[in-house]
C-alpha cells in the first residue's frame, strides 16, 4: 500500500494567488508534478503545509525553494 502525502496552500503569480491541494508519493515528485505545469513554481512568494500519512504537518515552503533551486 502506498502512503501519500498531502500538500495544501498556496503560491503567487502573474495572476495573484494560486490555490494548491494536491496529493502524490512524496513531496519530491509533487513539486516535480507541479514545477511541469509552471515553472515559476517554488520560485515565488508561497505557503505551504505537508499532511504526512501519520497526521503530521510540516512548514515545507523553504523546502520547495531548495528542491527546485536544485533541481
Amino acid at each position: 500500500m502506498t502512503h501519500k502525502v498531502t500538500l495544501d496552500g498556496w503560491y503567487d503569480t502573474e495572476g495573484g494567488f494560486m490555490p494548491i491541494y494536491e496529493e502524490g508519493t512524496s513531496l519530491n515528485e509533487i513539486v516535480y508534478r507541479l514545477q511541469k505545469d509552471d515553472e515559476d513554481f517554488g520560485h515565488t512568494d508561497m505557503e505551504f503545509k505537508l499532511e504526512l500519512p501519520t497526521g503530521e504537518i510540516k512548514d515545507v515552503a523553504k523546502l520547495i525553494s531548495r528542491i527546485v533551486t536544485n533541481a
